[in-house]
């Protein structure tokens, strides 16, 4: 689940993002306002393979204890210390388009006669690439991906890290990319 953790420059902070802060009488989480179209005016945010963010608050704005123990108590996340970032200069945005496209030409198309909820959808062979292709009409329209996110076990209550209708996921020791069509220009 993408979105428990940022990381942004300060001068991004202090120049744009400070002044328009929800203030803590505004019934509103921060995370969900750095999502506002508004907000994020057509940037994204870099997502680690990795998770190193952990929820831990049984209560809040949107959290109960029961919604905690659900979606959240047993979720894996990095328990090693210093972590080491590798490859940062693969996620500047031309180096990332460069790999995405050619992570695509290599990949295996999954068997899409299969439903992605079968335990055999996504073969064993670990260190592949693969892709699946999915039903996205326009930029909004997630029915399919949260489908597919229920079948896989992962954040399925609303939509986070996609890249121009693209997910990028990490599935049985594979690489796997989950395309829109025919939203997304890598259709």
């Amino acid at each position: 689940m993408p979105g428990l953790g940022w990381i942004l420059k300060r001068s991004l902070y202090k120049d744009e993002l400070e002044s328009k802060w929800p203030s803590p009488e505004k019934m509103w989480d921060w995370d969900m306002w750095m999502r506002l179209p508004e907000v994020r005016r057509g940037r994204e945010c870099v997502i680690p393979d990795v998770s190193r963010t952990y929820h831990f608050g049984a209560s809040g704005l949107n959290m109960n204890s029961y919604f905690q123990d659900v979606y959240f108590k047993k979720h894996s996340f990095n328990t090693l210390p210093h972590a080491k970032l590798k490859n940062v200069d693969s996620l500047k945005k031309s180096n990332y388009e460069e790999l995405i496209v050619g992570m695509i030409k290599r990949g295996l198309i999954l068997d899409h006669s299969k439903s992605p909820c079968e335990e055999n959808f996504i073969p064993d062979n670990k260190g592949e690439i693969i892709i699946m292709f999915i039903k996205m009409e326009e930029p909004k329209d997630f029915v399919t991906w949260l489908q597919v996110a229920k079948c896989f076990r992962i954040w399925d209550l609303d939509v986070r890290g996609y890249h121009k209708s693209m997910w990028r996921l990490h599935m049985k020791g594979s690489e796997m990319l989950v395309i829109g069509v025919p939203n997304s220009e890598y259709a």
